[in-house]
């Protein structure tokens, strides 16, 4: 488990420029639509994992995290789309700070990168928590049942086991 202390958002989804101090503390994002919070939620994911489950999966065709991760003025320079995260690890007592650029999503820089701290990168990213709109709350919901649970399937990765 982490605890997000910090998060710096440039050029990235629908936000240009933010910075977001959490304080390692429990948070909820609100605000009226089109304010940016699902790109807040997508840059905690994009940092931790280099993907955006929004999208990719069934029914997202051919949008990919290059192609649609930076901001709609920058689509042509996912270089300058970046996110940084500022995390404590608990169990480590360490902190950590994870910058991802949208041109290098498999390449973080990870500071420190440690073995202890990398592994702990590596399992989230493997294990990574979902937020979900009250969109997608609202489809599991009518799904039917056959299909409620290839789409759980799906959220939860477990075609990659």
């Amino acid at each position: 488990m982490i605890r997000v202390q910090q998060l710096k958002i440039i050029e990235f989804r629908g936000i240009r420029d933010l910075k977001i101090n959490f304080g390692a503390k429990n948070f909820a994002i609100c605000g009226p639509n089109g304010t940016g919070k699902s790109g807040v939620v997508d840059a905690i994911e994009f940092a931790l994992t280099g993907d955006i489950t929004r999208l990719t999966g069934r029914g997202s065709s051919e949008v990919t995290v290059k192609a649609h991760a930076p901001h709609v003025d920058r689509r042509d320079s996912p270089g300058e789309s970046v996110v940084v995260l500022d995390a404590e690890i608990p169990s480590l007592g360490k902190t950590v700070r994870i910058t991802r650029r949208v041109s290098a999503a498999t390449a973080p820089r990870v500071e420190p990168d440690s073995a202890d701290v990398l592994a702990v990168i590596a399992e989230l990213a493997r294990h990574p928590e979902f937020a979900l709109s009250r969109r997608e709350i609202v489809k599991y919901v009518l799904a039917t049942p056959g299909d409620r649970s290839k789409e759980v399937e799906e959220l939860l990765r477990l075609d990659r086991l």
